[in-house]
């Protein structure tokens, strides 16, 4: 009888001590609105004029970041957001089939921790044969209701070539944890106007449904709004006076405040986490053109305009309020944050490479900074576009939908705190920078190795091969990353002075063909035109990097030919220490040895970097007959950087 009654007691506290713990488990909301730019948003300029006060008020109750970033476009966004890893590792090549059900999505893991989990709006990560076989509900989700693609095809029946003998009509899909998913209703120009509001109505109900059972949920609302066609609900067309897509934000708005309100007058705001931002950057097909606030660019592209997002987060009595930063934070980082927050044992996959970083921490305001130093952003072929590191941006290969008046200079860097429109180049003036991002993408191409990345074309089940059984990748191509010949011969005693341009002479008729693509090159350190007046005890560079309109000198560098240091201060928008220069004579080979001064961001100290320049003149090998200038160039490593080595050749005058 004892024994008995012991077991009734302990069965009981274990039922009392469940119940407990699944009540005080927070109860987690992502919000993920589609193509929405940083300036669409009040809280950030608001560039229509237009107020978002249910946006604004997640902010200013908890926290608003101002360096948000994501991947460029809609399903590398969504993989990466759910998964915590770039898209690219999971299969998202250019014509991939969605992602396999090897990836283990955030829904997937709160499971485990007794979540009931929801998805209302947007799928688009299952691929194009994805009904029966790649479901929300095949990852983690309880139920949904939403479109599996993208709001594009609500314009499909519009068109006068479509036919619906020979086309599918898009629809709204629902679905459950165990049944197949079934149509709802056709998905055209007038169901796209609503679909975002009986999303947010479904959530509620979820909300409502799990509050009331004392379980802890996961409410994942993507939101179609505001990418094109950017139709609003009826009852918002025209309320702003601005516009459809200043109308579909004061719609985003409304519905965030639907939720909002839902979570207040459920008694359940002091245990939930509420998340708030975006897929990727502004969107861009007119006539529905977004506003991406300071920044340049638009989704598709590795821009700031196209990667820097909003975001708002809140959880009252664990997010301090008032908070606004500027620190690095990636969208793959959502994935551990929440997991941490929801107090999942094991928060993370550890069979698999993994690139998200609890930010949880940083989020609730115990400290300033965040846990991410560095972002790499991927193209779906899987070459590197760009990097970013502390304020500083490096593109391996710049491209912008924009005209581009300097199109052979591929390799730009950006000191995005000075220049955030990412206009002035400033590799020339900052090359310790780029050994440090270059060290960062070898360690990515090394987890390539051990972990290589999932075929675009991947079916299920994957297995993934044997850990380090990968071949070796590279995901961008510079050319110092070639192996550099043997030195050529250096004419004696070299006098450097004339007019140099990289521009090749070619005396030979153009030929048909395709033309090889272009290699992406650091470069002299000096630009691509340049000016040397060499005399016996000095030489003089000078280089044109201002036009005439902003009223600056050309840059002019002055080196001492007597072992003498020198000093050349040229400011482009940060005040340093001035770079200091000594020569030597290596045979007929004059070598400029100059040290850069930088503060360290590992301790805010004082720190050198050297750049080591060395040039000679090679003979004519064909007509004009004309020697070649030489520049071998080597970017010294610092913080464990990643050394490098490159020559440039300039051909006599600006021809």
């Amino acid at each position: 009888m004892k024994n008995l009654l012991q077991i009734v007691v302990s069965t009981l506290l274990f039922f009392i001590t469940l119940e407990s713990t699944s009540q005080e488990q927070p109860n987690i909301v992502l919000i993920f609105p589609d193509n929405l730019g940083i300036g669409e948003v009040s809280a950030y300029g608001s560039a229509r004029g237009i107020t978002t006060p249910n946006i604004d008020r997640i902010g200013t109750e908890g926290i608003r970041l101002n360096n948000f970033n994501v991947e460029y476009s809609c399903v590398v966004s969504r993989i990466a957001i759910l998964t915590g890893r770039y898209a690219v590792r999971a299969g998202a090549g250019a014509a991939g089939n969605g992602m396999t059900l090897y990836e283990e999505t955030m829904a997937e893991r709160l499971k485990t921790a007794g979540y009931s989990t929801a998805l209302f709006g947007k799928w688009h990560v299952g691929g194009p044969d994805w009904e029966g076989k790649r479901e929300p509900t095949h990852q983690g989700f309880d139920e949904w209701w939403g479109i599996p693609g993208t709001s594009t095809t609500a314009q499909n029946t519009m068109f006068d070539g479509f036919d619906p003998k020979l086309y599918e009509t898009t629809y709204i899909w629902e679905g459950e944890k165990g049944q197949p998913s079934k149509k709802v209703k056709p998905y055209n120009l007038d169901t796209r106007r609503t679909i975002d509001r009986e999303a947010a109505q479904k959530g509620i109900d979820f909300m409502k449904r799990n509050t009331k059972d004392k379980n802890p949920f996961f409410l994942y609302y993507p939101m179609t709004q505001v990418h094109f066609p950017t139709l609003t609900h009826p009852d918002k067309v025209g309320s702003t006076g601005a516009g459809d897509i200043a109308d579909a934000m004061a719609d985003v708005d409304h519905n965030v405040g639907l939720i909002l309100a839902e979570i207040k007058r459920l008694g359940i705001e002091e245990n939930t986490l509420v998340i708030w931002c975006t897929d990727n950057g502004a969107e861009m097909r007119r006539p529905w053109r977004g506003a991406a606030g300071p920044w340049r660019g638009y989704y598709n592209s590795a821009m700031e305009g196209g990667i820097r997002t909003p975001f708002v987060a809140m959880w009252p009595g664990k997010i301090k309020p008032g908070q606004i930063s500027n620190e690095l934070m990636h969208e793959v980082d959502i994935f551990p944050t929440i997991t941490t927050a929801a107090g999942v044992p094991d928060p993370i996959p550890t069979d698999r490479a993994f690139d998200g970083i609890d930010q949880l921490d940083f989020l609730k305001g115990n400290q300033n900074t965040s846990n991410r130093e560095s972002a790499i952003f991927l193209a779906r072929q899987g070459y590197a576009m760009a990097i970013k590191w502390e304020n500083w941006k490096l593109w391996y290969y710049y491209s912008t939908e924009e005209p581009d008046p300097n199109p052979d200079n591929l390799v730009r860097l950006f000191d995005l705190n000075v220049d955030p429109r990412e206009e002035f180049d400033m590799k020339d003036f900052y090359p310790w920078v780029i050994p440090v991002m270059d060290s960062i993408i070898a360690d990515y191409e090394a987890s390539l190795i051990k972990y290589p990345r999932i075929s675009g074309k991947a079916s299920d089940p994957y297995i993934p091969p044997t850990l380090g059984s990968g071949e070796s990748v590279q995901v961008y191509a510079r050319s110092d990353r070639e192996t550099l010949q043997k030195r050529s011969k250096a004419l004696e005693n070299p006098n450097f002075s004339g007019a140099w341009s990289t521009k090749e002479i070619i005396s030979t008729p153009p030929r048909r063909g395709i033309k090889p693509e272009r290699m992406p090159t650091l470069g002299s350190g000096w630009g691509a035109e340049i000016s040397i007046l060499h005399q016996p005890d000095n030489l003089e560079v000078e280089r044109v990097v201002f036009v005439p309109r902003e009223k600056q000198s050309p840059v002019r560098y002055r080196f001492e030919l007597n072992g003498v240091i020198t000093e050349n201060e040229i400011n482009i928008g940060r005040s340093w220490p001035a770079p200091k220069s000594t020569t030597l004579w290596d045979g007929n080979r004059l070598v400029i040895s100059t040290i850069y001064s930088f503060i360290s961001p590992t301790n805010g100290q004082l720190a050198n970097s050297e750049l080591t320049q060395t040039l000679w003149l090679q003979p004519a090998t064909i007509s004009p007959w004309e020697p070649t200038l030489v520049v071998e160039t080597t970017r010294h490593a610092i913080l464990n950087g990643k050394p490098s080595t490159n020559r440039t050749v300039y051909y006599k005058g600006f021809r």
